[in-house]
């Protein structure tokens, strides 16, 4: 079949890759459309020991059920669906927590299998979701990042959402701000360097649009808030000046979760965390509640 393949460090090309079939407990989908996640990017820019060549990559995406393994069933072939990017195992004491996303034996589509940048992909039925009629190829490899985006917000229970600070306007930022939307979200402010993404982000109904490299961020998030900090900030670029600034715009008991993961290491003052007890989380994927 063809797929897009990651020979080796630097490299990328269009070639034959074996074609899978579906196992037991498996739905092989013919894709129909598949996301580019910027860690994908970030990874092929920096050579990342996380996705190690020869491979195929490729996790947001949708297609249409080929065949189905022996012991499937409730799915069909020509059936629209969509796919988790995390397979789990459901015997972990994470996976019956319902922390799916965090278990212990996950493979991820395009790290530790066969990716979707490709003809056919071999899938567990139990993290295969039916598209309704109403939702395209396109928007069902979408639903991915949206529910990432979900994840995060979910991960904030209890806030009051009266100001959300998103850093960072590219998918993953706009996601996260959709879904504080969806939870209610009073005022919205999204930062980015980008004036493109800026816009996108206005016309999806940010309330503030802030350009950090023009000026600084948190004394424009004081500002917004009248000196208060926001309820909840969220990171999606990943680097550690960004980082930083969710914690010092965030009002003291507040929230703060982490998304990004452009950056590893980062200093940071300890004080501004524990003298004003604000909450500060990581996020990685989305349960399969989310998707739902």
């Amino acid at each position: 079949m063809k797929a897009l393949i990651y020979p080796a460090y630097g490299q990328l090309q269009l070639g034959e890759w074996p074609a899978p079939t579906a196992g037991p407990g498996e739905v092989l989908i013919r894709v129909a459309a598949c996301g580019i996640c910027g860690s994908e990017l970030s990874a092929f820019a920096s050579k990342s020991q996380r996705r190690k060549p020869p491979l195929v990559m490729g996790h947001e995406f949708s297609g249409i059920v080929e065949a189905l393994g022996e012991g499937v069933s409730g799915l069909r072939p020509g059936r629209r669906v969509m796919v988790n990017s995390l397979v789990h195992c459901g015997k972990c004491d994470l996976c019956r927590r319902g922390l799916t996303h965090l278990c212990r034996n996950r493979q991820i589509f395009g790290m530790h299998r066969l990716g979707a940048f490709s003809e056919l992909v071999n899938v567990p039925a139990n993290i295969v979701y039916p598209l309704p009629e109403s939702v395209s190829d396109v928007e069902g490899a979408m639903v991915e990042p949206l529910a990432n985006g979900v994840h995060v917000v979910d991960l904030a229970k209890g806030n009051s959402l009266e100001t959300v600070l998103v850093c960072g306007a590219g998918t993953i930022g706009l996601m996260c701000m959709q879904a504080a939307q969806g939870r209610g979200a009073k005022r919205i402010a999204v930062t980015d360097t980008n004036a493109h993404r800026l816009k996108v982000a206005r016309d999806l109904g940010a309330d503030l649009t802030f350009d950090p490299s023009k000026g600084d961020l948190v004394k424009t998030a004081l500002e917004w808030t009248d000196s208060t900090g926001v309820e909840l900030s969220i990171d999606a670029v990943g680097v550690s000046d960004a980082r930083r600034d969710c914690i010092r715009a965030t009002r003291p008991g507040g929230d703060i979760v982490w998304i990004g993961l452009h950056q590893d290491e980062l200093t940071l003052n300890s004080f501004d965390i524990v003298l004003a007890e604000r909450r500060i989380m990581g996020s990685y994927g989305a349960t399969d509640d989310n998707i739902r």
